[in-house]
């Protein structure tokens, strides 16, 4: 993630640019402009530059980049000034580093035509939705859990979970909503409840790299969201987790099934047998991958074949656009709580009379009053478009030192 430098480090970094004789370059005109930072005052910035003057504009704000001991930085500034062959900027607020992008962002050309859908079907659900979004594919092979047969994938489910737990349930929401605490706070968050032991309370940190269970924080941020004042929320969090002992339970899971944007459901296990195991991670584990392989034999077996689809197609209000990426707005309320990160998508990108295949992953979610803005990631592209749009957006033909930014984006060679 893009991080912001402080006074001190960026007055520094800005010094040692002017005094190593840095090269910048200056975004405009969809293309990438050398110059080089002459003086700094308290006024602004001033650079040299052999650009041509029609592109530059006094009171706009332009973009620069420039690399500083092998850190690429970003930074963007008004310019106060156009000389021939210098320009005088306002000295920038913020400069970055740590950029996550592998190329700069562009404003859209304006024959630039982009729409999406998104990957395989989406249904219109009676179900519960909630802000994780799980497109539900084939899982692994696994010789626990078959897919093939719900009723036999149930049994072996029940048979194996009597094992750790003294109750065990598959729960669906169908023709019913989230009632009880736990419920609503899976269905809210799309996260794991989990209890692993009753002496120990909710978990304090989450082991997973992608953030897959109840902390003791997540839930915490769920009274908030309920309406608890700030200052009842630990009395709360510890007012549950006494509960949980008054009651007899030792060890409690709750698995949501995840299909798209709603929970259809949850896999249910407990424990209040005295001498049973607690819930380790293996059991948790065990139990998530069987929700999967569950959520998947519901669609292949045609639990949702009379389920209307949603529309595919959308319009992107593209507010910024890269070689590897973009930005986009929409209005949609739909929209807004069905795409959500993670989420697959294919674009269709139209400039210059072609047309551009992309496969995309949305990375970020950013929501306002009026408007949600999605911040999408391409995934998959060949290299005959990805080398078409790169030339598009920036003006200049794709080099060796370009390709160095390619990881990630499924291109094994796109010069060829």
């Amino acid at each position: 993630m893009a991080t912001n430098l402080k006074r001190i480090e960026k007055e520094f970094i800005l010094g040692s640019a002017r005094d190593d004789t840095i090269p910048f370059l200056l975004i405009a005109g969809s293309g990438e402009w050398p110059c080089l930072i002459t003086a700094i005052a308290a006024e602004g910035l001033t650079f040299s530059h052999a650009m041509p003057l029609r592109l530059l504009r006094r009171s706009q704000i332009y973009e620069f980049r420039f690399v500083y001991r092998e850190q690429p930085m970003a930074f963007r500034a008004r310019i106060l000034e156009v000389k021939d062959s210098s320009v005088t900027t306002e000295l920038p607020e913020a400069v970055y580093k740590n950029l996550g992008r592998r190329y700069s962002r562009r404003l859209p050309p304006t024959e630039l035509d982009v729409s999406f859908s998104f990957k395989g079907d989406r249904y219109e659900l009676a179900f519960p939705t909630t802000r994780e979004f799980e497109l539900v594919t084939e899982p692994e092979p696994n010789s626990a859990f078959d897919p093939r047969d719900i009723r036999s994938l149930v049994q072996t489910f029940n048979e194996r979970a009597s094992e750790f737990a003294s109750e065990r349930a598959v729960r669906m929401f169908k023709e019913r909503v989230p009632e009880t605490q736990e419920e609503r706070l899976i269905v809210r968050t799309g996260k794991i409840y989990y209890l692993p032991t009753v002496a120990g309370g909710l978990p304090l940190v989450d082991p997973y790299v992608k953030s897959r269970i109840v902390t003791r924080d997540i839930f915490a941020d769920f009274l908030r969201y309920d309406g608890v004042r700030e200052d009842l929320i630990t009395d709360e969090v510890l007012r549950f987790e006494r509960n949980k002992k008054t009651t007899g339970i030792l060890s409690e899971l709750m698995i949501p099934l995840l299909f798209q944007e709603y929970v259809i459901g949850y896999v249910y296990l407990v424990n209040n047998l005295p001498g049973k195991t607690p819930f380790d991670l293996p059991v948790l584990e065990t139990y998530f991958q069987f929700a999967k392989v569950l959520a998947y034999s519901l669609k292949v077996n045609g639990y949702f074949k009379n389920a209307p689809k949603k529309a595919r197609d959308f319009s992107a209000d593209v507010i910024d656009i890269s070689a590897g990426g973009l930005l986009f707005s929409n209005s949609s309320r739909d929209l807004s709580s069905s795409l959500l990160p993670g989420s697959e998508m294919e674009i269709s990108i139209k400039a210059k009379g072609r047309v551009v295949k992309v496969l995309a992953k949305v990375k970020r979610v950013y929501r306002d009053a009026a408007r949600s803005y999605f911040g999408v990631e391409y995934s998959d592209i060949s290299p005959e478009d990805f080398r078409f749009l790169f030339e598009c957006l920036y003006g200049r033909n794709f080099t060796d030192e370009d390709a160095v930014g390619i990881e990630g984006l499924n291109l094994k060679n796109p010069r060829k």
